[in-house]
């Protein structure tokens, strides 16, 4: 897409049958899955897919046939409290991945607000976060702005602000604080198309996959290459400062498939006291080509401001 197509960057919504479309000119950046037909093993929550470049590329996938619960850009965790809000089978120490009934679901209970503006729109609600028996133990209010459109990118930023409200501590882990080794994921997590497989990994102090898994820096790209097109995407993926525990550890591999979390429980667990809140703040720039490190740097730095 040229820089004419672009225009300006401005931004529009459109509604339709539970999806939330950002466009720029005809194409769509974006579409917000808000309330999925997602079966209940699979642990439904709201998710972006497609996510697009400037360039028409899609850099998500859905329900990929070996983990039906990757879908797109989501928030969920694997662990909390026993509960598996991730989808699928649950890591238990000493079993392994075990069939449970503890798989939870994320709802959307309201909109608080959709608005546009000159260059930018955004997308505010409160979601439930729901026990396989019903019980709500997390309330989150999530922000979703969409900006800063270029020729060559654009700009998400994701805010989840979860208030215990289950009455009892919980504890938000991972299956590494479960006793599996390097499978730290949980918090905001991506599933990238399956012709990203083998793409390329890079930390902001130039670690590659092979050495970035749990690794903690203030951001990380993961470049890969599209089918037919043949082109290249990247997408960069950076942690706030105001974020509890900044920089992030990261869940990433390139192989077998294409995934990148920001991993907030890589290490040890987050204890949430009832009544207690937790706000994560995470930037992702889609990016059209294969930046060098150092506009890498650039944009990360420009995301976070």
């Amino acid at each position: 897409m040229s820089r004419a197509a672009v225009g300006d960057g401005t931004l529009a919504l459109a509604e339709d049958d539970g999806r939330m479309r950002v466009h720029v000119g005809d194409l769509v950046l974006a579409e917000y899955v808000v309330a999925p037909p997602t079966p209940a093993g699979d642990s439904p929550k709201p998710y972006l897919h497609p996510l697009r470049t400037t360039a028409g590329e899609t850099v998500t996938a859905v329900r990929p046939h070996d983990h039906t619960w990757h879908n797109g850009l989501q928030f969920t965790m694997a662990h909390l409290s026993g509960e598996n809000f991730w989808g699928g089978r649950t890591y238990v120490r000493g079993r392994g991945y075990t069939p449970l009934d503890n798989n939870g679901s994320v709802r959307h209970v309201r909109w608080e607000s959709i608005v546009t503006a000159a260059g930018s729109c955004e997308l505010r609600h409160e979601l439930a976060w729901r026990t396989a028996a019903g019980r709500r133990w997390l309330t989150e209010h999530r922000t979703l702005r969409f900006g800063d459109v270029s020729a060559d990118r654009w700009t998400l930023t994701w805010t989840s602000r979860l208030r215990n409200t289950s009455g009892r501590e919980l504890r938000w882990g991972s299956p590494v604080t479960e006793g599996r080794e390097t499978a730290g994921y949980g918090g905001l997590f991506w599933r990238g198309p399956r012709s990203f497989v083998g793409g390329t990994v890079r930390t902001s102090d130039g670690r590659s996959a092979e050495s970035a898994m749990g690794h903690r820096a203030p951001w990380l790209a993961f470049t890969g290459r599209h089918d037919e097109s043949l082109r290249t995407s990247t997408l960069l993926f950076a942690d706030s400062p105001a974020n509890p525990g900044f920089p992030t550890a990261w869940y990433v591999r390139a192989e077998p498939f294409p995934v990148v979390s920001f991993a907030a429980t890589y290490h040890r667990p987050r204890l949430l006291a009832p009544g207690e809140e937790l706000t994560l703040t995470h930037h992702v720039v889609v990016l059209d080509g294969d930046p060098e490190p150092a506009r890498l740097a650039e944009l990360a730095a420009r995301a976070a401001e």
